[in-house]
This record gives structure tokens, sequence and C-alpha cells, in this order.
């Protein structure tokens, strides 16, 4: 079973809803099952697993770009939104996760939920032969550091979509407002988030 917020949430947003949220659960029973062994998510929030990480993710949804453009999730960890991103049906889409062991699970997932998705084993500074048109993060680093480690695989027409909490404007206050566009929205899952749109001026 999923929480009644993300099934009306992916029925109202999606042509096949329900081939997403079959996914969904299909991902969940995995994530749960490897979680006993790996610390993929805290085990504090398993209780509230649909809303505090599925519907948290796949809310942005309505800031993506066209299904074609790159896409690039930093710090993935268990695949949030890397994983929820590939599910919706991004295809061209790269998940950066410097752990060996979430690497693994994440590449396991793509095998066994049959996604389509590049899992690259390393930290973020260190790729430098792609040109990525949208940059997702959630809970990785600040916005200053997401700008500078992904420096070499960024364009002018690169948008960042970033799901923050309440440091959010801390954050912001050290990002020229001369050379990025900000815009902030709401969070539906939390009144301390935010989803942060980011691209160079």
């Amino acid at each position: 079973m999923l929480n009644d917020k993300l099934v009306k949430f992916c029925n109202d947003n999606f042509d096949d809803g329900k081939s997403v949220l079959a996914k969904l659960y299909e991902y969940k029973k995995i994530l749960l099952r490897e979680n006993e062994a790996m610390n993929l998510i805290g085990k504090s929030t398993i209780v509230d697993l649909d809303e505090r990480h599925f519907l948290d993710c796949i809310q942005i949804v309505k800031y993506l770009p066209q299904y074609e453009k790159s896409l690039m999730d930093i710090g993935t960890g268990a695949g949030l939104p890397g994983i929820i991103l590939s599910i919706i049906g991004f295809k061209h889409l790269h998940l950066v996760e410097k752990s060996p062991k979430k690497s693994l699970f994440l590449e396991s997932c793509k095998s066994r939920l049959g996604l389509n998705y590049k899992v690259h084993n390393k930290s973020i500074s260190e790729i430098t032969n792609l040109n990525i048109d949208c940059i997702t993060a959630r809970a990785f680093a600040s916005i200053e550091k997401i700008i500078f480690m992904t420096k070499r695989i960024i364009n002018k027409q690169t948008k960042f979509i970033l799901l923050k909490g309440r440091s959010y404007l801390t954050e912001l206050e050290k990002i020229n407002p001369q050379k990025y566009s900000v815009q902030t929205y709401p969070s539906i899952t939390s009144n301390e988030s935010k989803i942060i749109i980011m691209e160079a001026r």
C-alpha cells in the first residue's frame, strides 16, 4: 500500500499514474528490505516513507525540463530523487553517489525495476566530460558548494532544482543575484522546506 496523498499526486500529475505507482511500490519494497542491512534512509523516517521521501521527491515534476533533457541527481544516496526521476520517465539520467555500497544498491534497483540511468560511483567534482541540462539534489550540500562542484558539467542554460530545508535563506544569501536568478516554491510535504529553482543569468 502507498500513502493516499502520494497516490492522488501521481494520478493527478501523470497520464500513466497507475504504472508510476506500481513501480514506486516495488521500489519501496526493495528499499525497506535493503535498509535493514545498510543505512539508506533514517530508521525514524520509515513509518512516513511515502510522504517524507517519495512525495517530497516526486513533487519537483512540476519544475523539471522536458523528458529528452539530460538530468543529474547528485548525492543521490538511496535514489532520492534519482530513481524516482527514472520511474516517472526520464531517460538521459545520471545518478552520482560516491558510496560503493549505495552505488551497488542503485545498480540493483535499475536491474530489478527495469529502469534506465547511469550510476557514477565517484565524487561529483571528479566528473568533467558531461554537459547537463538540469541538476537535482536533496539534502546534499549547500547551494554554494553545489554550484562550485558542478561548474565543469553545466552550461549557461542549466537549471538547478534543489530540495532544501530551513537553512535555505542563509544559503541563498551567499549566491550572487547578478549571476543567478533564483525562485523559491513551497514544499507540499513540509512548511520548513522549499524547492529552489536556480539558473544563470
